[in-house]
């Protein structure tokens, strides 16, 4: 269950740990370690602490290995089974069945059907012959036509009697019972003054995976165990931070390990699948490359997965644009830890990515959303990105161009979460059909604010960042808030005004629709005028909105384009900005993957020339998404339209290049008209 409203709130470089203070990371003199000397403070209503951990161990080490592996048996082809007129789901099954340890099944060009679903094995993985000429055409109703680790985790929690601490890789348990070398650790502790289930909404008491009835472990990470001496366990990475409150470790190990799905569509039927993927107890496992064309449920779910990569893919439109059981959107959940989400191409959904039920230490970089909207309140501005479910913490959010990133509080707290170099818009182009498959139609477009035939930009709850009432320690480092799309926008047919930045105070009331803001901070429902118990959605929490979100918020070299500003702020006062910003806080150079049309780095305010908010954005080409929807694949600013022609290897300077460009298939993708 994710949430009842109807309005929303809403590569990897191995490294070493512990983070020695003489190791320096990449955001060295802007944020602050979780331990040693000048080490930030872990504690409510304090001053800002700008809070970071090594986001460079996201991911799987060394990248995606299945370039290099070998291909188990002979291709299948899509004739096999009528070209998609009978069902293909145990002849893929089998395949992958017999999949040898690092061998891929290929499937072959055309139309596949799937009537249930197909569960990938560790160290193989299932690969198309691109994403629009392998279709899997899904009509079952299971949890995902396509698996990968799937179960439940035992609550057989161990004490954890010493190494509790920031940084720590040994641990000391009071059993070690279940615990294996190479199996897996949730580690957590009892929700404390600072992590809450109590929401707008009402009480997330299935926060910690319903291990417990009032979700009272809330808040943790996931390791890997490397090895065990008596009652002392080793582990990787080190722990993000402190657990002091009665701290226990619960052992699990993984379902599937080294598992993946590249190249392939997988077209959904709204047949009643939950997820187009679904990953649960999944350990460097892999999406690359694929397309999803019409969610039935979310694009994709992640469950208590450990280094997992979702990585240039392109999930585009929905069956469904509205809050509930699912959100169209990638969902990360249950403690998934050290995880990349990035180069994602995800337009015309609800939601895009959520990170839920203390995800942690995850990084979600370089993705394009544009175009999400909820059905029942098309002229409400739905965020894209943010965190949803208590207690997402230490995850980094770099490079993303999106219509908003909300930290909300319709289920509980977040904290210690960074966004750096993001360009946050405002706003984002709603259009028909507001409901199932079928043509978009926008009509005008690019008049920005202006209300067309089939569509408008939205502009009631228009705020960039919405960092709500129970999100605290949040760092603001880098990015560009704010368009001409957002400061255009009209408000029943009169110009709204703007405002930069806005804290909560009980003499400034925040308007719904009249005003849009850059950023605000401490309030609670997106009704919420700050000023009554009307917008906290009927929960019990008292005050629901405060000064704590901008108390203990950190804004560094932030460019508001509302003022034309570069601010810097710390815990609401005024700050020095001294130290220059990297290219990024999680890679040590520019990606292989990297488009050649995209500088390096795209956004910021020390980004100049381009054709953004104050030069240091552009509308084309922020990040290699970006350009691949509107340059390579001819989208529509906004997310206009779709599904459109999607091939990885087109778009990307590093695929896997193992395929050649593929061409659109007859009879499957919705045509687009724009007017």
């Amino acid at each position: 269950m994710k949430r009842a409203q109807l309005i929303l709130i809403a590569f990897a470089f191995l490294s070493v740990y512990p983070l020695a203070p003489a190791n320096a990371q990449n955001w060295t003199g802007i944020l602050k370690p979780t331990f040693g000397s000048g080490a930030c403070t872990l504690a409510p209503n304090d001053q800002a602490a700008g809070c970071a951990i090594d986001w460079s161990q996201s991911g799987i080490p060394g990248g995606i290995p299945s370039s290099s592996w070998t291909q188990s048996g002979s291709t299948m082809q899509a004739s096999t089974f009528s070209n998609g007129s009978s069902d293909a789901t145990s002849g893929i099954q089998t395949a992958l069945n017999a999949c040898g340890t690092n061998h891929y099944v290929l499937l072959g060009a055309g139309t596949f059907r799937i009537n249930s679903s197909v569960s990938v094995p560790s160290n193989c993985e299932l690969r198309g012959s691109g994403a629009n000429q392998t279709i899997l055409n899904v009509n079952g109703n299971s949890v995902a036509p396509v698996v990968l680790g799937n179960g439940s985790i035992s609550f057989s929690p161990h004490n954890i009697t010493a190494g509790a601490t920031a940084s720590s890789t040994s641990i000391t348990l009071s059993s070690t019972s279940g615990v294996s070398v190479g199996g897996y650790l949730v580690i957590t502790d009892i929700n404390d003054s600072w992590v809450t289930i109590h929401g707008g909404e009402g009480d997330c008491t299935w926060c910690d995976a319903g291990w417990t009835s009032n979700a009272a472990y809330s808040r943790g990470q996931i390791v890997e165990v490397e090895g065990i001496s008596g009652s002392v366990v080793t582990i990787s990475p080190g722990l993000y931070s402190a657990y002091a409150n009665s701290p226990i470790a619960v052992p699990f190990s993984a379902v599937a390990k080294y598992a993946g799905v590249v190249d392939l569509q997988i077209y959904m039927n709204n047949t009643g699948y939950t997820d187009a993927f679904y990953l649960e107890q999944c350990a460097y496992c892999w999406i690359r490359g694929n397309e999803v064309n019409y969610a039935d449920g979310d694009f994709l779910q992640d469950s208590f997965g450990y280094r997992d990569e979702i990585d240039s893919n392109y999930f585009s439109n929905a069956y469904l644009h509205g809050p509930g059981t699912t959100d169209s959107d990638v969902f990360i959940n249950d403690k998934t830890s050290a995880s990349l989400i990035v180069n994602n191409i995800i337009e015309r959904n609800h939601s895009a990515v959520l990170l839920n039920w203390g995800a942690a230490g995850n990084v979600i970089a370089y993705n394009y959303v544009e175009g999400g909207f909820s059905a029942d309140s098309p002229n409400f501005c739905c965020s894209g990105m943010g965190m949803h479910g208590a207690h997402p913490q230490f995850n980094l959010m770099e490079g993303n161009v999106t219509p908003g990133i909300v930290p909300d509080e319709v289920w509980g707290s977040s904290s210690h979460n960074t966004m750096f170099r993001n360009w946050v818009e405002g706003t984002t182009l709603v259009c028909n059909p507001l409901t199932g498959r079928g043509t978009v139609a926008c009509s005008p477009i690019g008049i920005q604010g202006n209300a067309g035939i089939n569509g408008s930009w939205a502009f009631q709850a228009s705020r960039a960042y919405d960092i709500t009432h129970y999100a605290w320690y949040y760092n603001l480092v880098g990015d560009v808030v704010g368009s001409v799309n957002q400061q255009n926008l009209l408000a029943y047919g009169v110009a709204s005004s703007h405002v930069a930045i806005l804290p909560w105070s009980s003499t400034v009331n925040r308007s719904y629709d009249t005003v849009n803001y850059n950023i605000d901070f401490g309030y609670g429902e997106a009704s919420d005028d700050g000023q009554s118990t009307d917008g906290c959605g009927g929960s019990t929490i008292s005050p629901c909105h405060s000064v704590d979100a901008y108390a203990t918020s950190l804004i560094y070299k932030a460019y508001t384009h509302a003022n034309a500003t570069v601010n810097c702020l710390s815990g609401g006062s005024s700050a020095t900005c001294s130290a220059s910003l990297p290219a990024s806080f999680y890679l040590s150079t520019k990606p292989s993957w990297w488009t050649a049309n995209v500088s390096w780095p795209a956004i910021g305010p020390d980004v100049t020339g381009g054709t953004g908010p104050g030069g240091h954005a552009s509308l084309t080409a922020s990040n290699p998404a970006q350009f691949c929807y509107l340059v390579t694949m001819g989208g529509s600013e906004g997310g206009a339209g779709s599904p459109l022609t999607f091939s990885e290897a087109q778009c990307y300077a590093s695929s896997s290049g193992s395929n050649p460009p593929p061409t659109a298939p007859t009879g499957l993708n919705a045509a687009v008209s724009i007017n």
